[in-house]
């Protein structure tokens, strides 16, 4: 059988990125419909404290008064319900695209990962934790989940959110909207070097530590035949705990960078609503 090369070093988010386009670029449809149902949604969620301001001022204006301006208070009172109602409507049909999209990527990575391993030499299979592999192949399947929520659901509506709250507050007034953008590219980068740099080895190796933990596991019940038949269930349970125990310290470690990442910008945010309320005063 032909042996595939294995590299030692893991997967930076670079090849995340490539790897995941790739398999975007073979549903451009429903990716299509996703986006553009993310961004009318999204857009929907910016236009609507326009609205919701005129709405106020309809009302402060004395709206019960004038016909007229009971007439404008209505039309300022239904177009948020309706932005709302169609913010809601959009957002339902990319996350249903989403699904969709998902379960035909995990289903791609899965059969793909099924056939190389498959094809893999026999010496391969045999230094190789079967249990480790299969831990492998199911985790990296359903971290496509998480994944691609976090940039079509969330990273990708932010920023349209972002771009289109600064443009609105630079067109009312320019200083305010220069400094809101200022302080959310720094804000942006820092939160992606912090990550890059800080979190993601962390999480790197407690993974590496994970794929160790089950594939023991794995390994260990499937073959407790052989197991019981050398009388090595108490060496079994003194390796199985060295494994925890190290997998516990590296899931420690990078559970405890994420929470300082976030603290970090919790406070970064809060210095940018003082600088920007500090000039609005």
């Amino acid at each position: 059988m032909k042996r595939f090369p294995v590299h030692g070093r893991g997967a930076t988010g670079r090849d995340v990125l490539a790897f995941t386009v790739r398999h975007w670029s073979r549903q451009p449809v429903r990716l299509a419909i996703i986006t553009a149902a993310m961004l009318a949604s999204t857009l929907a969620d910016v236009l609507m404290p326009v609205y919701s301001g005129r709405l106020i001022d309809a009302v402060a204006g004395g709206a019960a008064v004038a016909a007229p301006a009971w007439h404008s208070a209505l039309a300022a009172f239904s177009v948020p319900i309706a932005l709302a109602l169609a913010a809601i409507a959009m957002r339902h049909i990319a996350v249903i695209g989403l699904n969709d999209l998902l379960l035909k990527m995990m289903s791609d990575v899965a059969n793909e990962a099924f056939y190389h391993v498959q094809r893999f030499s026999t010496d391969w299979h045999a230094n190789s934790f079967a249990g480790s592999t299969v831990r492998k192949i199911t985790r990296g399947m359903w971290a496509l989940d998480p994944l691609n929520s976090t940039i079509l659901v969330a990273l990708f509506p932010s920023f349209i959110i972002l771009v289109g709250s600064t443009a609105l507050l630079g067109w009312h007034w320019l200083v305010m909207g220069l400094i809101f953008a200022c302080g959310s590219l720094i804000y942006l980068a820092f939160s992606i070097s912090l990550s890059l740099s800080y979190v993601v080895p962390a999480a790197s190796l407690a993974n590496q530590w994970d794929t160790k933990l089950g594939g023991a596991l794995a390994d260990a019940v499937s073959c407790n035949a052989v197991v019981k038949g050398f009388g090595a269930e108490v060496r079994e349970d003194e390796r199985l705990a060295n494994i925890m125990t190290k997998w516990r310290h590296r899931a420690r470690r990078s559970w405890v960078r994420g929470t300082i990442i976030d603290s970090t910008q919790g406070v970064t945010l809060v210095a940018l609503r003082v600088a920007v309320v500090g000039y609005a005063l």
